[in-house]
């Protein structure tokens, strides 16, 4: 429930015990390892602190650095790196609670295709079901389902359907009296059932400790992938219980596979098993299709099954602030999939809040605008035209981004460091950047400054040390200083560092449309000097399937550097046994503009030339750039860029 997001409340739906401790150039990690109720106290004991839990023994591990990087990477190397999504999970998500018939959700994506807005995902909050139970329909609202998901799937967009723990106590419900005969719920140690109410009224609660209810729950999902559904949405999972203490009593047993404990001691476990059950049923029944998990509560490790988003926040200023740090620091906990409701879930956001949020909210990692019932509409083009064109081109800049975006969720599966990271990750030995938290990094080399305050066209930003770009008009700033960056509504502030790539797409309406594969790489700040070098690796796959893990994937390593009169650029495969549905392949010389004179063996070419797919080099007369198309051969290639006078 949302009544808990108030200033002094500091813990609700994650549970992730790890301390990152920074002393001097020194960082080390703690890692309590109890799914109790456990204590950090930072405030009570001047420079020293204190770790402890009400439940049990426990297993704490100190995770040695001595970068931040590497605790960070030892951590997920324990507890586990996020599996790798689909790519239709990582496009625009659009949610409400709820979206009230078939005929509703129809129109909804029906209206984001005729006014080109991407978008990949809707979700189903808990009026589709039939009076609340899970794994059903409401045959009056949602009358044919498999129907309505068919339809959506001919435009692109798929369905993730909220699925709760609790069942709802009814004999003549199949999954309730399966769970009853089979022992699948939640105990007193006597042997009586648990029951607590949720929106179904009376409900009981699976016992996932069990591997063999783990298994029940994971296999009654082929209701939905029956239907054509590829994902879930895990909520009310902590468990959430409307009495006194909002949970389980904690008295209540898991069975544990024969180790019974209470749930006093298990309680930090039950969301993530939950998901973890939710995501095993799904790939059993999905033919070798990536799934896609979204919970809200979770322990250490979550993220080997799940996305996480932040909760039921409210529609104001603060809470949009507020997101960066929350999700900066669930990255350096494992989390690296993860964001919140953006917009705002709870009370009516405004036009300006709803801009400025999903500006910042392309950029990291789950993105999903969700609002509850009873509130102002958020989807985009819900305050009139000059909104839904921002709120258009951001979206779309996802989109265009995706090969990059996809990289980096690569990069969190691969080695375990997150999406979007606190600048002090990339520069810990700046003291600027301790402890700020109103920008961030998206990967290691863009900048994103949202802002976050109404009526607000300037902010102060951060730009470590380097030379950097901004992204929008290629104007030049040397790094280690403030300034002050225009930022009129339309605008966020975005720079790029000098001497870095970056890997842009086409725009799609939806992650796996079917369109011309062309993939740009983007260089910045090229330099003829012979001291400039620049390097990039993009890793890419089919997106959807687990072939991958096979083999099937191909890296493509570039690098650019200065030869005194010129630049040397050449590309080669590392791996190439996915082959990407494209002939060519893209770099653009972005800002400062390179002055390039000639390209050996290529032709100079117009832009239009260039989009008819023939090889050679043009000058965009817009942005001042230099782009190079050539064939995407296996082989891969070398370019000498001559630079003029």
């Amino acid at each position: 429930m949302f009544a808990p997001h108030l200033p002094e409340i500091e813990a609700l739906y994650e549970s992730i015990p790890l301390l990152i401790h920074m002393h001097g150039e020194l960082t080390y990690g703690l890692f309590l390892d109890n799914t109790g109720r456990s204590d950090f106290d930072m405030r009570s004991h001047g420079v020293a602190f204190t770790v402890g839990c009400s439940t049990g023994a426990y297993d704490i591990y100190f995770i040695n650095g001595p970068e931040m990087k590497d605790v960070v990477k030892r951590y997920t190397a324990l507890t586990g790196r996020i599996a790798l999504p689909p790519k239709w999970a990582i496009g625009y998500h659009q949610s409400r609670y709820s979206y009230m018939n078939q005929q509703e959700v129809l129109q909804l994506a029906r209206t984001f295709r005729e006014k080109n807005i991407p978008c990949d995902v809707i979700y189903l909050d808990i009026h589709y079901m039939d009076e609340y139970r899970v794994f059903t329909f409401d045959p009056v609202n949602f009358p044919e389902p498999q129907k309505m998901i068919a339809e959506l799937d001919e435009l692109g967009v798929r369905i993730v359907p909220i699925v709760d723990p609790g069942v709802k106590k009814d004999p003549k419900y199949e999954v309730y009296k399966e769970g009853v005969l089979n022992k699948h719920f939640c105990r007193r140690l006597e042997g009586d059932i648990f029951f607590g109410e949720v929106w179904p009224g009376i409900s009981a609660f699976p016992d996932f400790s069990d591997s063999r209810t783990a298994e029940w729950w994971g296999d009654l999902h082929k209701y939905y992938t029956d239907l054509g559904i590829q994902g879930i949405w895990n909520d009310m999972n902590e468990p959430a219980v409307f009495n006194e203490s909002k949970t389980m009593d904690l008295d209540v047993m898991h069975f544990n596979d024969g180790r019974p404990v209470t749930h006093e001691e298990y309680h930090n476990l039950y969301g993530m098993m939950m998901s973890k059950a939710t995501y095993e049923g799904l790939a059993e029944h999905m033919a070798g299709e990536r799934p896609f998990v979204l919970t809200r509560a979770g322990y250490a490790g979550i993220q080997r099954y799940a996305a996480v988003w932040t909760g039921d926040n409210r529609s104001f200023w603060e809470h949009m602030a507020m997101a960066m740090p929350m999700v900066l620091n669930m990255g350096l906990s494992g989390l690296a999939f993860a964001g919140p409701d953006i917009g705002g879930f709870a009370h009516h956001t405004s036009a300006q809040l709803l801009v400025r949020w999903t500006q910042m909210g392309v950029f990291f990692p789950y993105c999903r605008n969700h609002s509850s019932i009873g509130t102002l509409r958020q989807e985009p083009w819900s305050f009139g035209e000059e909104v839904e064109g921002i709120l258009r081109e951001f979206i779309g800049l996802r989109y265009r981004w995706m090969p990059h975006i996809y990289n980096l969720f690569h990069e969190a599966e691969d080695c375990g460091l997150p999406v979007i990271r606190p600048l002090i990750l990339e520069y810990p030995r700046d003291p600027h950047v301790t402890n700020l938290c109103d920008q961030f990094l998206l990967g290691d080399n863009v900048l994103i400054a949202p802002v976050y305050r109404p009526d607000t066209d300037h902010r102060s930003v951060y730009l470590p040390e380097g030379c950097w770009l901004d992204y929008w008009d290629g104007e030049v700033h040397e790094g280690g200083k403030h300034i002050l960056a225009a930022a009129p509504l339309h605008i966020m502030p975005m720079y790029v560092k000098a001497g870095s790539f970056t890997a842009e797409g086409p725009l799609k309406q939806y992650a796996q449309e079917e369109t011309a594969e062309t993939v740009i790489f983007h260089l910045y700040g090229a330099k003829a000097e012979e001291d400039f070098t620049a390097s990039f690796t993009l890793y890419e796959d089919d997106g959807h399937s687990f072939a991958y893990r096979k083999g099937a994937f191909s890296q493509i390593a570039v690098e650019a550097k200065g030869t005194g009169d010129g630049l040397l650029l050449n590309w080669f495969y590392k791996t190439d046994a996915y082959k990407a549905p494209r002939e060519m392949l893209r770099f653009a010389l972005c800002y400062p503009f390179f002055p390039a004179d000639d390209v050996d063996g290529l032709p100079e070419i117009s832009l239009d030339e260039l989009k008819e797919g023939r090889k050679g080099w043009a000058r965009n007369g817009k942005s001042g750039a230099i782009i190079i198309q050539v064939p995407d051969e296996r082989s891969g290639g070398e370019l000498r860029i001559r630079a003029g006078k």
